[in-house]
């Protein structure tokens, strides 16, 4: 497990952003920029990660803006690594030196109900006081940790962080690295808007400046050859990044829930908020040159496949070549299919206008808090009937518990298109119907990932009992 030094220690205020940000000065070498902040582990136990984090406002620079007063995970945007094997024991001591109360959720981790940082399981961790996260990680792949307050104003000031889980027998690769995804709207004095315009509203806020590891205008340093193993995760508030390299084939080997059974190879990576992708990609074999990673057009509603393509970031191929490559991983173990569902959850996802202005974001026509609370009992598989009957694609994240689609539009998902996700995009006018076994207790949420669709009322508790 990788271990480090505090980031306070690794980075003065003034280069707060030299891990995961950026820095002009001839004086250092050039950076690359998919290096995150690292956190000490207090416990010797080899399986256990004992940690301090802390939320707090903090100063950093994006890009050529002024710097910027933001909200961060031990001073560091995104928070620092937390990097485990299947097996281990986490133990986060969190305190909140916020201005306002919030909690830590740990997104796609599958943990007690207790340790979810939900409002239905968790008291809020008011301004100066902490709370004790502790729980055994159980599954391979990529997860991260923000907060479930104010989740859309939170997450957007820069509270996220990414949690890497290795399996037992993880698939080789010369280099790897882990790609925070985010967007934010920077003003021309610096400054972060906390206005939600009706746009922000509809379509989650939109940022002028993308992230990569918190750097505007990242630089990815790779190796000519070089067999690469990107973890990806996409953190913006509405954002959908469709990620391509030109002339590199983005071959996807896991996604949410861990490995597929079935890796693919596409030229362009969908990635909805909320969701994370496992890839391996092949460097090309010429050193000294560079390559431009965009997002490109993706109509996901309301005109949005007009927006024009945007630079995520530079990767550029330098150093010695690599004589012998790791080999792409071409097959993974078989996913078995849930057993058929006893019984069917209707969700029918809508948008309105309101009468006092805005928009509402519904299910079943009723927006959060007044959607009633589902009841399951323990154990037992349900299938979810999402209907999305609005204007826009919305991503479905359910918390506790991974799914499979088992049907699109009425037909059956192949039994080759068969993953495990928690956050799953539900195409504009479409219908999707997903399969799940509810074996954990507890009150666990499901909503749209685009946060200001959940805060606007797309949300919802399932009690499993």
């Amino acid at each position: 497990m990788t271990r480090g030094l505090p980031f306070a220690l690794a980075c003065t205020a003034l280069l707060a952003v030299a891990c995961g940000g950026s820095t002009s000065s001839s004086a250092i070498a050039a950076p690359d920029d998919s290096a995150l902040a690292t956190v000490v582990d207090e416990n010797p136990d080899p399986h256990t990660l004992e940690v301090h984090l802390d939320a707090r406002v903090a100063t950093t620079v994006f890009g050529a803006s002024p710097p910027t007063a933001v909200w961060s995970y031990n001073g560091s945007i995104p928070g620092p690594l937390l990097d485990l094997n299947v097996g281990d024991r986490l133990i986060v001591h969190f305190t909140n030196h916020l201005p306002e109360s919030t909690t830590i959720h740990w997104h796609g981790v599958r943990l007690p109900a207790a340790m979810d940082g939900t409002p239905a399981m968790q008291s809020p961790i008011e301004p100066g006081a902490s709370f004790d996260y502790d729980f055994v990680v159980k599954d391979p792949g990529l997860f991260w940790f923000h907060p479930h307050m104010r989740s859309d104003a939170q997450v957007n000031k820069g509270l996220y962080g990414a949690l890497r889980v290795r399996g037992a027998n993880e698939p080789a690769s010369d280099d790897e690295k882990i790609l925070v995804l985010d967007d934010i709207k920077i003003k021309a004095d610096g400054s972060i808007p906390d206005y939600l315009d009706d746009t922000s509203r509809m379509m989650g806020r939109g940022g002028n400046t993308v992230l990569v590891n918190g750097t505007a205008n990242a630089t990815l340093r790779v190796r000519p050859n070089a067999t690469e193993r990107w973890r990806i995760v996409n953190t913006a508030n509405g954002r959908f990044f469709k990620l391509h390299l030109p002339g590199v084939a983005l071959r996807v080997v896991g996604t949410d829930g861990g490995p597929l059974a079935h890796p693919y190879d596409t030229d362009a990576l969908l990635i909805a908020p909320g969701e994370r992708y496992d890839v391996f990609l092949r460097i090309p074999d010429a050193t000294d040159t560079s390559l431009v990673m965009t997002t490109q057009a993706y109509d996901r509603g309301h005109d949005s496949g007009a927006d024009p393509p945007l630079d995520v970031a530079t990767v550029r191929v330098e150093g010695a070549r690599v004589a012998t490559p790791a080999t792409l991983p071409a097959k993974g173990a078989a996913i078995d299919a849930l057993p058929t569902p006893s019984q069917t959850l209707p969700m029918r996802l809508d948008e309105k206008s309101v009468a006092t202005g805005g928009f509402a974001f519904t299910i079943n026509d009723v927006s959060y808090p007044n959607i009633p609370t589902i009841d399951v009992p323990l154990g037992e598989m349900r299938a979810i009937a999402l209907d999305n009957a609005s204007e826009m694609d919305h991503p479905f994240h359910l918390h506790g518990f991974f799914f499979q689609a088992i049907a699109r539009g009425g037909v059956a998902v192949p039994e080759s298109e068969r993953v495990w996700k928690d956050t799953i995009i539900v195409p504009m006018k479409s219908t999707l119907t997903l399969a799940v076994r509810f074996d954990a207790p507890g009150t666990w949420m499901y909503h749209c990932h685009i946060l200001e669709h959940a805060e606007g009322g797309m949300m919802g508790d399932i009690m499993v009992h």
